[in-house]
């Protein structure tokens, strides 16, 4: 599996929030919050180190002065987190110098070098690819009225966002057909994409719900996923589900997670 991409966003994302928060550390109050506590009663204090010029500590009560108060235990959280970013982003340098993805090219690429004539004994299956394709035909004009949409190899397809999932299979080369029958006696049913994945040999579908926003077609897609568990189709298992609006609210991001996850 691919997880550098992963790592390195993850970096990306920890930089920037410790550049937003040392901003914020900027505008915070001198000093650090202190409490005294003597007799049941507590004192809040600003403690202010001794530092050049000022050669003795200052405290000073602040428990009326609300801004101060909140401001260093404000003060208090950003350095806590500014703390374990810095820990977060060392291990992950650590992490993306020592990563190496699981998959067979990378693992066996020596092993292949070495015994050229065993190639097809490390890259075997039970499968035909080709004769799985063949089996998987696509179902041609179904709801012909919603294909408004091409997709680069010329498939034209009922959405925006499904031709966007596809073009990030085809990116990863990874085996599929779109609106295929299951081959199921009694589903009717047609997934949106049915997908092998070489990893297992094991055949996934993908459904791309694209109007949750409106009643109705949540009510038949709820249903559509119970006839999909009625004959072992079922959601993070063999069925994978994403969502969208007709607005648009497509998350690139977990489309790119689902595929590095489940089909990879």
């Amino acid at each position: 599996m691919y997880y550098r991409n992963d790592l390195e966003r993850i970096q990306r994302e920890l930089a920037e929030k410790k550049e937003d928060l040392l901003r914020e550390l900027i505008d915070m109050p001198e000093g650090r919050f202190m409490c005294t506590e003597q007799d049941g009663y507590r004192r809040y204090l600003q403690r202010i180190p001794a530092k050049g010029n000022r050669k003795k500590e200052h405290r000073f009560g602040i428990k009326e002065r609300e801004d101060v108060l909140n401001g260093l235990v404000r003060k208090e959280y950003l350095e806590g987190a500014l703390k374990i970013i810095d820990q977060d982003i060392r291990a992950l340098n650590l992490a993306v110098r020592r990563y190496k993805p699981v998959d067979e090219n990378s693992i066996m690429e020596d092993f292949i070098k070495k015994y050229p004539e065993l190639r097809e004994a490390v890259y075997s299956s039970n499968i035909d690819i080709e004769e799985w394709k063949e089996a998987y035909e696509r179902i041609e004009g179904y709801h012909p009225e919603n294909l408004k949409h091409t997709a680069a190899d010329g498939t034209r397809s009922r959405s925006k966002n499904e031709i966007y999932i596809a073009s990030r299979l085809d990116h990863y080369g990874i085996i599929y057909r779109w609106d295929c029958p299951t081959g199921i006696p009694g589903l009717k049913r047609v997934p949106d994409y049915t997908i092998l994945r070489v990893r297992d040999w094991k055949v996934l579908y993908w459904e791309h719900l694209g109007m949750m926003d409106v009643p109705e077609y949540r009510i038949d897609n709820k249903k559509k996923i119970e006839e999909y568990e009625k004959v072992g189709i079922v959601p993070w298992d063999n069925l994978i589900l994403t969502y969208d609006t007709i607005g648009g609210g497509l998350r690139a991001d977990l489309i790119e997670a689902t595929i590095k996850g489940w089909l990879l």
